[in-house]
């Protein structure tokens, strides 16, 4: 018989409910660290694709590409300026002669600081720039003009041996004031006729045969000491 007291531990007013065994509980599905990191990995960094990868390659041999284009590009340019300056010393000195009747020490100095410049690596806007700003032949300069020079060199410098410029030494000397400013230099262009007797065909044909003989031997001399330049 069961003596109801309440100093008995396994009394109770209502059934006896023996006690469950706690432990962890889990709620819902259970989370698999791996599998969900790196699904939140995939949201924030893109994987890199076969053919971006490949894509990047390329990007670096079209720059390497462009880099070797402008070191080309300034080589031609380079021997470029050189040429088309000494051919206008040349087709100066020719002028001169077939005006005056002789050479002057003009047709030696006459741009050679341009030659000096241009061999040295500089750009052509500073070349221009200084050498206008420092010739006696040039307004610019702020110096007293050499008329004589003045006229052989804007005669070397118009359209019959410079087709890039399109206006007339007349034409020029007609709307450029700097050149109509200096004292004396209309009437020397009057003198001579702006150069118009002179036989351009003539002075062509001379320039053109000296350029020659220099080219070729700038090209043997070159290939004598193995110097090859393949981008030229």
């Amino acid at each position: 018989m069961e003596v109801k007291c309440n100093f008995n531990p396994n009394y109770s007013k209502f059934s006896h409910i023996p006690p469950k065994p706690q432990g962890i509980q889990f709620y819902g599905k259970p989370i698999n660290a791996i599998e969900e990191l790196t699904k939140s990995a995939d949201i924030f960094v893109k994987r890199p694709v076969a053919v971006e990868s490949a894509t990047g390659l390329l990007s670096i041999r079209q720059i390497t590409k462009n880099i070797i284009s402008k070191i080309k590009n300034y080589a031609k340019n380079y021997v470029k300026n050189i040429n088309h300056t000494f051919e206008h010393k040349m087709v100066f000195a020719l002028i001169e002669k077939e005006i005056f009747g002789k050479n002057s020490i003009d047709s030696i100095t006459h741009d050679a600081d341009k030659l000096i410049l241009y061999t040295l690596g500089f750009p052509k806007s500073f070349v221009s720039d200084f050498h206008r700003k420092h010739s006696m032949h040039h307004p610019e300069s702020g110096k007293k003009m050499n008329l004589k020079s003045m006229l052989c060199d804007n005669i070397a410098s118009s359209p019959e041996f410079k087709p890039e410029k399109k206006r007339s030494l007349r034409e020029h000397y007609n709307t450029y004031k700097p050149l109509q400013d200096v004292e004396g230099f209309g009437e020397i262009l009057e003198k001579y006729n702006y150069g118009e007797n002179l036989d351009f065909e003539k002075i062509k044909k001379q320039r053109d045969k000296k350029m020659n003989k220099l080219g070729n031997l700038a090209i043997f001399s070159l290939e004598s000491l193995g110097i090859i330049f393949p981008f030229i």
